[in-house]
């Protein structure tokens, strides 16, 4: 009865398939009986590494490939000689990894580690720092040669005949009882910004016609050579003693440094500075390091001043002029980040990693380790697959092997885990990209997390999906899939909708742009959830054929949802066994969806597989072990470049 139930809606689905390609496309005798694979072959192109970590102190943890470019992992080991448990899906193309600079071999699938080390540190290391261990380099600053080196920052007009503003940055002096210049703007010796060390002693000249300023001549004995210091020159001309018009703060402490006095300190800049640019470093050149410079409008207070001067601050803070990061690392221009948009031009300067141990959030994840440094409740992104998008293809013939071209859906996909400062999960974004419809038929995709942890499927708010047609049932609240045991989300409905039918796998037929679709998988509450309690590693995706909810296509061996029609197994080409979680495969073990971790060229329409990829055969008949690279090696030899779709 069961063949006779199908045998109707296999002549239509044959016969549908005879329209997937033109008339000027001949069709190629698929011979997939012949591919004699081993029942115990899973198909599977990337394995599921576990790493078990102990340390004895609070460590950040980065996993990466050998030359670091691809970071697979990101994490904060809380120490206390605790067990970390890390599962990563990684290409077995790859058999090493990097653990904070330990290689590690990883064909077992296992990693263990008992303390981890420092990350290997390259380029000039201007300030150690004895912190957290772990710190990657990613922070630049400034080096001036003290010969001809500086900065043009432009005129800010918001210095030019003012009554109020504040300067800060960070400095760091070669010799601090030398002759140079940190910061100037200036007309003339009378009409003057100039903030500059003089044998010893800090000078801070403010002149509107008349030569006054103020120095702090404890400079050099409470400053070092070579050492970072934070500097703030904050003029407030509405008072009315000197030392009440100009201040001078150091390392954010809140009590300013007692200056002395040369002349009357005006009550508001020169008119005359307009037209005349501000410079870091000029005639007495400087001979160090800078970073960081801000300029306000205002009189920050010493606790603005304090909880802001180790601190990335928003550019768009009120009152806030001019904000130069200095981490470009390369060029010759420094950009300001606030509206203002006083970029600044850089001469002669050079670029110089700098360590430094900021937590602008306060979330216990530096900034130079944190994704988010000014958002305390999220701290990591990590991908999956870690290496890049990966891609999925599906045959929608299933139960009949169809032509084996892998091509009536190509969806790339890739999932981003946000997590806090505790590796507690905020929040998925997994973005989907329809690639290719080679399909005649309207057919739906979603994915079931069949080993999330209990609560998940109560706690978790999904959000951006595309459902047209009506035939989905979802829960009112969380939005997954209603009926089912595990986590089930339909990102899409009718494939049809996004992209249209028989769509970007035929020779010479317009091409279509393919559409993105995000799902935001929201943790709403119970938990807290960890990566790991979503199992993103053993994600379930699949199609469900022409609008008929119950004829899904999964991976080979993946069990299918709640929601499936039975009656298809074990049916024309399929020799699935329910009763032994044997699922979507044939007699010889074939399958009818495959996933692959990279962004993968699909074949033609009608174009058998191995007559796209030449060692597709090799690699499934020697159980994976041999051509492990067979979709991703361009070399000759391991694909017929004809038969492959290229968009244009």
């Amino acid at each position: 009865m069961k063949k006779i139930f199908l045998l109707g809606l296999l002549i239509l689905f044959v016969f549908s398939g005879c329209n997937k390609f033109s008339n000027n496309e001949k069709p190629e005798n698929p011979d997939p009986e012949g591919i004699q694979v081993s029942e115990d072959f899973n198909w599977r192109m990337a394995r599921t590494i576990n790493f078990d970590i102990k340390n004895t102190i609070e460590t950040l943890l980065k996993i990466t490939s050998l030359d670091q470019s691809v970071i697979y992992y990101k994490g904060t080991h809380p120490g206390d000689n605790m067990n970390y448990n890390v599962r990563i899906s990684i290409p077995y193309t790859v058999n090493n990894v990097l653990v904070n600079g330990v290689e590690c071999d990883i064909t077992s699938g296992q990693v263990q580690l008992n303390e981890l080390a420092d990350f290997g540190n390259t380029g000039p290391e201007i300030e150690g720092y004895s912190g957290i261990k772990g710190v990657d380099l990613t922070n630049y600053c400034l080096s001036f040669d003290g010969i001809d080196d500086y900065v043009d920052l432009g005129d800010i007009s918001e210095l030019n005949n003012v009554a109020a503003f504040t300067i800060e940055g960070w400095a760091n002096q070669a010799n601090v009882t030398a002759t140079e210049t940190i910061f100037s703007k200036l007309d003339d010796g009378n009409n003057d910004i100039i903030i500059t060390s003089v044998g010893g002693r800090l000078d801070i000249h403010l002149g509107n016609g008349t030569n006054s300023f103020g120095y702090w001549g404890n400079y050099s004995t409470e400053i070092s050579n070579n050492t970072w210091f934070h500097w703030a020159i904050v003029f407030d001309g509405g008072s009315v003693a000197n030392a009440d018009k100009l201040k001078l703060y150091i390392n954010g402490n809140t009590t300013p440094k007692v200056l002395a006095f040369i002349g009357a300190i005006p009550s508001t800049t020169s008119s005359g500075l307009s037209g005349n640019n501000a410079i870091l470093s000029t005639t007495y050149f400087f001979t160090g390091f800078m970073d960081e410079v801000r300029i306000w409008s205002d009189v920050r207070t010493p606790t603005e001043i304090t909880d802001n001067y180790n601190k990335i601050i928003s550019p768009s803070s009120a009152n806030l002029v001019a904000n130069w990061r200095m981490d470009e690392g390369s060029g010759t221009t420094l950009y300001d980040e606030t509206t203002s948009d006083y970029d600044a031009t850089i001469n002669g300067c050079t670029w110089a990693l700098y360590v430094n141990s900021w937590d602008s959030d306060g979330d216990g994840v530096t900034d130079l380790n944190d994704d988010y440094e000014m958002d305390a409740t999220r701290a990591h992104d990590n991908y999956f697959p870690a290496a890049g998008t990966g891609t999925l293809v599906f045959e929608d013939l299933w139960p009949s092997y169809g032509d084996f071209d892998f091509n009536d859906l190509v969806m790339g996909y890739r999932f981003k885990t946000v997590t806090n400062a505790s590796d507690e999960v905020v929040e998925i974004f997994a973005t989907f990209t329809t690639r290719a419809n080679g399909a005649y038929f309207h057919n739906g995709f979603g994915f079931e997390l069949p080993d999330a942890v209990d609560g998940i499927k109560t706690n978790v708010v999904v959000t951006g999906y595309s459902h047209t047609q009506g035939i989905i049932t979802i829960d009112g609240t969380t939005k997954l899939e209603s009926g089912q045991t595990n986590p089930v989300v339909i990102v899409i409905d009718d494939i049809s909708d996004i992209l249209g039918l028989g769509t970007n796998t035929h020779n010479g037929l317009p091409y279509v742009t393919p559409v993105s679709t995000t799902i935001t998988m929201t943790v709403s509450g119970g938990g807290p959830f960890t990566a790991a309690n979503f199992s993103l590693d053993t994600w379930n995706p699949f199609i469900f054929v022409n609008q008929v909810r119950g004829r899904e296509v999964h991976l080979l061996d993946y069990a299918p949802t709640d929601l499936v029609d039975v009656a298809y197994f074990n049916t024309y080409d399929d020799a699935s066994v329910p009763a032994t979680n044997d699922y979507y495969k044939s007699s010889n073990d074939l399958p009818w969806a495959l996933d692959i971790p990279i962004e993968f060229e699909y074949a033609f329409e009608r174009i058998y597989m191995p007559n796209a990829y030449l060692h597709f055969v090799e690699w499934a008949e020697s159980e994976g072990t041999l051509f492990t690279d067979w979709y991703s090696n361009t070399a000759a030899g391991y694909r017929n470049n004809s038969n492959i779709y290229t968009a244009p």
